[in-house]
């Protein structure tokens, strides 16, 4: 791709995994990060990194989201205890969860972006489990925000796909396989993905033809190779039908 992939949300977590297995395959990135100086520290050399806080939707505007041919929002809370915004207030995470995601999208269309939006979700997130109601203690009814995100993306008018992780841990990738599902999963403890591996979904997902929503998770298994996951995009869309997947 020569235009740009642009991360919103890259200092950290999955969106930090996503820019450098763009950037180690040479790929063009774009960095949206609300502390530029930061982000220098931690992000590989030669990617683009522009001044953009998601909760301020003027900054947005210069993000430059109209030369980009794909768009993932991976921002997410901080702070807090482990800096992963658990037990900040609940409105404080919606504005950067929820009301983030409706800047950027926003801000997208009002530049006249046509790539692909690429959202990180959470599986499960419109199902009760008790591994959900945990996460929602902690963190400000997340889930309602996933869900309340997702239905806006989809409406918006953009081609976007949205990927739900299973429970995210900071282990190392390429140790099992991935499994590329219909989003039909609750969120469970025995349902987990390597915050790496779910980065190398998602980046399938951005260039898989068509936007759909999918459930992505570890299971036993040898590591596949990008042509592989995208095989399991092809498969998911034949199999479930793509009126069903389509967003």
């Amino acid at each position: 791709m020569s235009t740009p992939y642009c991360v919103v949300g890259c200092t950290r977590g999955t969106g930090l995994q996503i820019v450098r297995q763009l950037a180690a395959r040479g790929a063009p990135v774009r960095c949206i990060a609300r502390d530029p100086a930061k982000a220098r520290s931690l992000l590989p050399s030669g990617v683009d990194i522009r001044a953009g806080d998601v909760t301020d939707p003027g900054s947005l505007r210069r993000a430059g989201f109209r030369e980009c041919g794909v768009i993932f929002f991976a921002a997410d809370i901080t702070g807090g205890i482990g800096g992963r915004g658990f037990f900040k207030p609940e409105a404080q995470i919606r504005a950067v969860t929820y009301q983030g995601l409706v800047n950027v999208v926003d801000a997208a269309k009002a530049a006249a972006f046509t790539g692909r939006f690429v959202l990180l979700s959470g599986m499960g997130s419109e199902l009760p489990s008790l591994t959900g109601r945990l996460l929602n203690a902690i963190k400000g009814n997340l889930q309602r925000n996933q869900c309340d995100r997702n239905d806006y993306l989809r409406n918006s008018g953009l081609d976007s796909s949205i990927g739900r992780g299973g429970v995210l841990t900071d282990g190392a990738g390429g140790q099992a396989a991935i499994r590329i599902a219909p989003p039909v999963h609750r969120l469970s403890l025995l349902r987990r993905i390597a915050r790496a591996d779910f980065a190398r979904a998602l980046i399938a997902a951005a260039d898989a033809p068509s936007g759909r929503m999918f459930d992505v998770f570890n299971e036993p298994g040898s590591p596949p190779t990008d042509e592989a996951l995208t095989r399991q995009f092809e498969c998911l869309r034949r199999a479930t039908g793509a009126e069903q997947l389509s967003l």
